[in-house]
């Protein structure tokens, strides 16, 4: 959302600030004067600043009423919809100067103000007494102070002018604010220079100051050069992810090449191929050369492309669980109509769930996956630890991913992953507090917690237990510590064993989530492969696979024992080496068509108890073979066949000693 505030306001403008001397009286009876003429105001008039007579005239137009008290909230339902992202960044940056700021104003009857874009306050540091007065008129979180919703006020006339500026007393135009007094200074993106937000430095008329201004301006200062040093870093990341988000020389083969950030906003460049079909446009570093304004994905790019523009290849860059930007290779527009433009999807949506900004998506309408949806947006809701169990290859991640997204703003950090198998307690706690120490509040999302050892399941066990208390000494407990662990072991059983510590156990699972296996969810399976047939045949260009009848009913008869990650290595093995674009049975590998085979046998010549029986030995069988074939396409490299199966080195040697399997 942008109000006409931040639209209007100058892009890049940074001129000095109006100190002219504020008379109360005088601009009383301005004031005064104003609203006996308010039907029909009249420039110039003398008694007040130009500055604020002209936010006088505007918050008239817009209908703002002289005795209003009080700003109005902005509606926590718009809020849960406004880029929790971005308002992350700002806070993350504003950080350091807020707290370094609040600890000096206590006792200074002063409190100091962060908005974002749209003048809603995001956090309020300060004086203790000046901050329960505040809230009165709601100069707190969750407050408007638009000029559109609050007339005259420092927070919205900075956001309309684009400058720093203090309001003064009877210089506000709703009776409730003229007690105050108020400095604001614009924060700006470090890239294009439009306003994100504004510092306001604010207290009750005793305490005013001109040189406040100053002081919101340079506290702004501090806020963008934070801002700018993490996108030069950003930037860097996104250059080294994307040179290996492209095989061989694919990137220098390229007529030109591109690298935007999640706005569409250019990173860097490379050859003429960016400017087909634009010369007489200069395309500089940070200029929009994509317009995104409901987020980034393959499908987003390649419709906002011009016409003019053929691209040969779109890439997602993720950086810290995150799509932070896209690498683009174009080629010159070919002398073939079938080739003239970039290809673009016109398929409708597949039916799933969008998980917040990363790009990724939940594919599926079965009955089994609605249900786990929906006990995952319950549990997001609930600030309690949640276990996320299921067999390998569900999408436990994507789940947990999808809770995190669906968490309040305040807590939408970047998604972190730990994977507990490689964890001794030296390296989790260097992983893992460290970040948290730092002031994260990122829920901790424990992967392969089955894979545990007992000394790390007592360290783990211990910070649960004490909240952060003696832990993070620094700082106190925060209530938005919360725990989502992953696991795809049964983890009573783990207990009942003595594998797994039982009070930690009823630590990790005040909640529960369990992942139905693909082979329960029907028609899905033929869903998901279509999301993979579309997704790999954007990222290479190519034609999408075509599957026969009888190949539908192969994969709906497959048991899946490596669930959707097994279906998508089908499907890219697949693109890879069919004979053609029409898949027939004999592309298909014999892993699925076998136990197809079997399962047609098992419906008429077998009771339940066989059934179960014969699906354990060809689930066992397929396993198998998925485990000798990714430790001969390694070489026998245990921990390189772990990572492409998906599970952890210490359950790959258990597996290849369960099933006695040779390495090569």
């Amino acid at each position: 959302m942008m109000t006409s505030d931040q639209r209007s306001a100058p892009k890049a403008a940074r001129q000095g600030i109006d100190f002219t001397d504020v008379d109360p009286q005088e601009t009383s009876r301005a004031w005064n004067k104003f609203l006996s003429n308010r039907n029909a105001p009249s420039l110039p008039m003398t008694g007040v600043r130009s500055l604020i007579y002209q936010s006088w005239v505007r918050s008239n137009t817009t209908g703002i009423k002289p005795d209003q008290f009080a700003a109005p909230s902005f509606e926590h339902s718009r809020m849960a919809t406004k880029s929790s992202h971005d308002q992350a960044e700002l806070r993350r940056a504003a950080r350091t100067s807020m707290m370094r700021i609040g600890d000096l104003l206590s006792g200074a009857e002063a409190m100091l103000l962060l908005t974002d874009r749209d003048g809603v306050i995001l956090e309020t540091v300060g004086d203790c007494s000046t901050l329960r007065k505040a809230s009165k008129i709601n100069l707190s979180v969750g407050g408007l102070w638009s000029e559109h919703a609050s007339g005259t006020n420092g927070i919205g006339t900075a956001l309309w002018t684009g400058q720093p500026v203090y309001v003064h007393g009877e210089e506000h135009f709703c009776e409730g604010m003229k007690a105050w007094s108020c400095a604001a200074a614009p924060i700006r993106d470090p890239i294009d220079q439009s306003i994100i937000g504004v510092v306001n430095l604010s207290g009750l008329t005793r305490i005013f100051q001109k040189h406040n201004a100053a002081f919101a301006a340079t506290a702004a200062r501090d806020i963008e050069l934070v801002l700018q040093q993490e996108q030069s870093l950003l930037n860097i990341r996104l250059m080294e992810a994307s040179i290996g988000s492209f095989p061989g020389r694919a990137m220098d083969c390229a007529d030109g090449f591109a690298i935007i950030d999640r706005f569409g906003r250019l990173i860097f460049s490379r050859n003429s191929g960016v400017n087909v079909g634009r010369p007489d446009q200069d395309l500089g570093l940070g200029a929009h050369f994509l317009e995104l304004p409901d987020g980034i994905s393959e499908e987003k790019i390649a419709a906002a492309l011009p016409s003019t523009h053929y691209c040969d290849d779109i890439r997602l860059i993720e950086i810290d669980g995150l799509i932070k930007g896209a690498a683009l290779a174009f080629r010159q527009r070919p002398n073939t109509s079938q080739a003239a433009t970039v290809k673009r999807p016109a398929d409708p949506d597949l039916p799933g769930v969008l998980i917040g900004t990363t790009g990724l998506k939940i594919v599926g309408k079965s009955d089994a996956i609605l249900e786990a949806l929906d006990t995952a947006n319950r549990i997001a809701s609930a600030n309690q630890p949640t276990l996320i169990e299921g067999q390998t290859g569900v999408g436990k991640e994507l789940f947990a991913r999808l809770i995190h997204s669906r968490m309040s703003p305040e807590r939408n950090d970047c998604f972190r992953t730990v994977n507990c198998g490689a964890m001794n307690p030296k390296m989790f706690g260097n992983t893992l507090l460290q970040p948290l120490e730092a002031g994260g509040t990122a829920p901790l999302c424990l992967d392969e917690i089955g894979e545990t050892s007992a000394e790390t399941q007592l360290y783990l066990l211990r910070i649960l237990e004490e909240q952060g208390a003696r832990l993070f000494a620094a700082h106190p407990p925060s209530p938005s510590l919360r725990v989502l662990s992953l696991t795809n072991r049964a983890m009573r059983d783990e207990v009942e064993a003595g594998r797994f510590r039982r009070d930690l156990f009823y630590r990790l699972s005040t909640l529960v989530l369990t992942i139905p296996p693909l082979h329960a969810r029907g028609e899905d399976i033929l869903l998901i492969a279509e999301h993979y047939i579309r997704k790999i045949s954007l990222e290479t260009g190519r034609d999408r696979l075509v599957f026969s009848p009888d190949v539908q009913d192969a994969l709906m008869a497959h048991v899946w024992p490596g669930n959707v990650r097994e279906l998508r290595n089908v499907v890219l093995g697949l693109h890879c080496l069919a004979k053609s674009r029409k898949v027939t049975l004999a592309d298909l590998p014999p892993e699925i068509t076998t136990p197809a085979l079997a399962k047609t046998g098992l419906a008429v010549g077998f009771g339940p108890q066989e059934q179960e029986l014969a699906r354990d030995a060809s689930l066992k069988q397929a396993e198998v073979r998925m485990i000798e074939n990714a430790l001969k396409h390694h070489h026998g490299n245990l921990s390189k066949a772990a990572l492409a199966l998906g599970i952890s080195r210490p359950t790959l040697y258990r597996k290849i000693e369960a099933y006695r399997i040779r390495t090569p």
